[in-house]
């Protein structure tokens, strides 16, 4: 969302496709809004389509950092919800090496255990927009009676240590396969989040990492300087983390006024 992306969340986004055919009522799901302006005639994926496609966004600093964390092409493991192709343009940019990116889009997706690549999992406006996960029916489709994502979904949670970003994790199918995990399954998931609520995350079986909001107009500032800080972090070598560990020893200790240094 942050400029120069300019996207809207999911929300906006299906306010933006109705354009006034329909109100949603705050408590119904999103997907049902969007699949009552479907049954109305509203072009849903094609709006949608048109309005993240927009020449004038660009990649923000989230999906460089994100990108960043990974040492080579060869070794990104990402997966998005989102439907643009910003991932796959800042991918471009990152790695300047002739290592192909994998790229992969919905319903065409890897073995959920064993990839690497950029996963789009609810489809990307590049190609076959139709196939965008939208409407209550394309998540039925997606998740239940043909079932690809949730296959991988299902293989990656089992198979891998998985760190959300930026999903709140409130839709009912992810939390269904999320409740549905055996207790044993090796991966582990965690999740980036301004949203303190630790027995929700507990009941997800998900470690929370909690961040506060930078301030009241700026609610994820502190995430994308996280992100940026853990990218210098991880790009460091040897000599840097010398060079760090000297810099911190070599200052004073803090004392407060109930403290002396002896």
């Amino acid at each position: 969302m942050p400029s120069p992306s300019d996207y809207p969340n999911f929300t906006k986004l299906a306010d933006d496709i109705a354009g006034g055919t329909l109100s949603r009522p705050a408590d119904e799901p999103i997907d049902h809004f969007l699949g009552r302006l479907q049954a109305k005639g509203v072009q849903v994926h094609k709006l949608a389509s048109k309005i993240l496609s927009a020449p004038s966004s660009k990649p923000n600093g989230l999906h460089f950092d994100l990108l960043k964390l990974f040492p080579s092409a060869a070794q990104i493991r990402l997966v998005t919800t989102n439907f643009d192709t910003h991932f796959t343009t800042a991918a471009a940019s990152v790695f300047h090496t002739d290592d192909r990116v994998e790229i992969f889009r919905a319903p065409a997706l890897p073995l959920g255990h064993q990839f690497q690549g950029i996963v789009y999992l609810h489809g990307c406006v590049d190609k076959d927009w139709e196939q965008l996960i939208l409407t209550d029916r394309d998540f039925g489709r997606a998740y239940l009676t043909e079932g690809w994502a949730r296959r991988f979904v299902q293989s990656l949670f089992s198979a891998y240590t998985v760190l959300f970003v930026g999903y709140s994790h409130n839709d009912t199918v992810m939390n269904y396969l999320a409740r549905g995990l055996p207790p044993d399954a090796p991966g582990r998931r965690f999740a980036l989040t301004d949203e303190v609520d630790p027995e929700r995350w507990q009941f997800l079986n998900v470690t929370p990492i909690p961040y506060p909001p930078k301030n009241e107009h700026d609610r994820h500032g502190a995430l994308g300087e996280a992100l940026a800080a853990w990218v210098e972090l991880a790009k460091m070598g040897t000599l840097d983390h010398e060079q760090r560990i000297r810099e911190i020893v070599e200052l004073p200790p803090h004392v407060t006024k109930n403290q002396s240094v002896i």
